[in-house]
């Protein structure tokens, strides 16, 4: 067989598996919507939830178990959403999240542009609907909740008929733990957990520009078979607010007074869990923030200064599907800065453990080269791993080549084309602000508009941001 031959042979099988992939994926979305078009009548409530993180989700759920109906109320990612569906049904309550500088969640994009479209071409299709918005968001942020307000003037504009006004939580405070703490575990997939920490270590050196990154290791007190996770899940860590030894001023407001007098008020902080279930034990990567006036962050300053070896900490394992990666044989780009390490050591673990994984290309961004050079440490053992096969990292602080990880994006931008293809698959891990949404718009450039959207609406497109 000559070398001509092969050739044509290896884009043969790659042609014949794309045309495979995307058979299986129009025949799925057709049987989702098929079954949901069926289970829904004309008095139909529907709960819709819009979320990054999962925290919508959770609320979405809750708020259909607590429906007072002779059926329980079907309970769907926006993703799944269409305005047929729509038509079908009495009322709706949405639970929505709001990502980055007002946007939807990735799972609300598709809906989102679908009632743009039908608001210019003045469709009232939607004046039999009665139904309501719960936001979810962060105060701190100047568009707070700016999605659910979005949706709830789109669906105005089809002429849904609202039963209330928008009803926004503010979850940096800890105004939707009121809802979440109604009804215990229902929330969450799996029961609680107790951990301890075995193991501490700071993956940084000190220096006055860059803050404590500590990379630590906790015990579970279940057997491994009842404690069930993949990359891209996340933990949530809960705080007592009365913890005399952490000292830290916990804020009491909206969280204390949410709690009945036996209990002890909490705060939840949430991280992506760094390693996978083969390893045994759940690791962590935390930035320690510091504020202005130089106060730890609540969580940070908890995990990586108070908290104590073998010092027992509850906490509960929770999905994040937008981050799950089920495709392992087709390229991987991996993206992240600062602790976002996490994210990527979970999502290369995972396929570092398969025998015929498909290739990973990660890019990193950290401070400063002296001090912050930690991709290597943080990654092992998997750094050594075949299927990684190119790595960069880039220095913000550097005297030489400083530059952020978007800015490394552009740089291979006809690398980064070749590399993914038509199947390749894009995890992001970090920040929101700065790294996050750089890191959207270096993809655009690349992939031009099109393919950015195929990207995202083929599942392609991974962000584990905050």
């Amino acid at each position: 067989m000559t070398e001509t031959h092969r050739y044509l042979l290896a884009f043969l099988a790659t042609t014949l598996y794309v045309l495979w992939v995307a058979v299986l994926y129009h025949k799925h979305k057709k049987v989702s919507d098929r079954t949901l078009a069926h289970s829904l009548t004309s008095d139909s409530t529907l709960v819709v939830y819009a979320s990054q993180t999962g925290t919508a989700e959770k609320i979405a759920r809750i708020k259909a178990a607590q429906l007072q109906l002779p059926e329980p109320a079907p309970v769907i990612s926006m993703a799944s959403l269409s305005l047929q569906s729509l038509q079908r049904v009495s009322k709706v309550i949405f639970v929505v999240s709001t990502y980055g500088e007002g946007e939807p969640p990735d799972m609300g994009r598709k809906f989102n542009r679908a009632i743009a479209q039908a608001a210019t071409k003045g469709s009232t299709t939607l004046s039999h609907l009665h139904f309501e918005v719960v936001g979810v968001g962060d105060r701190q942020y100047a568009r707070f909740c700016q999605f659910a307000d979005t949706l709830f003037d789109g669906i105005k504009q089809l002429g849904g008929n609202a039963t209330q006004p928008v009803q926004k939580l503010d979850a940096g405070s800890g105004e939707h733990l009121a809802l979440l703490n109604t009804s215990g575990d229902v929330h969450y997939q799996q029961p609680s957990i107790t951990l301890t920490l075995t193991k501490r270590n700071q993956l940084n050196s000190d220096s006055p520009q860059s803050q404590k990154l500590c990379a630590l290791s906790f015990d579970h007190n279940s057997h491994l078979s009842t404690v069930h996770w993949q990359a891209g899940d996340v933990l949530d860590v809960l705080i007592e607010q009365n913890n005399e030894d952490a000292g830290l001023n916990l804020p009491a407001p909206n969280v204390s007074q949410h709690q009945s007098s036996h209990q002890i008020p909490q705060i939840i902080r949430t991280y992506t869990i760094a390693s996978v279930p083969e390893e045994k034990n759940i690791k962590l990567v935390v930035r320690q923030l510091v504020k202005d006036e130089g106060e730890l962050g609540i969580g940070s300053g908890f995990l990586t200064e108070t908290l104590q070896n073998e010092q027992p900490i509850k906490g509960y394992i929770r999905q994040h599907a937008n981050a799950f990666i089920t495709d392992t044989q087709s390229p991987l780009l991996l993206i992240g800065a600062g602790s976002g390490v996490a994210g990527i050591r979970a999502q290369l673990a995972k396929r570092a453990l398969l025998k015929d994984a498909g290739p990973v290309w990660i890019l990193f961004g950290e401070r400063h080269p002296t001090f912050d050079d930690v991709l290597d440490k943080t990654l092992s053992p998997f750094h050594l791993s075949s299927c990684l096969i190119r790595k960069h990292t880039i220095f913000s602080q550097a005297t030489h080549g400083s530059g952020y990880v978007q800015q490394l994006l552009l740089q291979q931008s006809s690398d980064i084309r070749s590399f993914l293809g038509q199947t390749g698959q894009v995890y992001v891990c970090g920040r929101y602000e700065g790294m996050g949404k750089g890191v959207d718009d270096a993809l655009r450039s690349i992939l031009g508009d099109s393919g950015h959207k195929t990207l995202a609406e083929h599942k392609r497109y991974h962000r584990d941001l905050y």
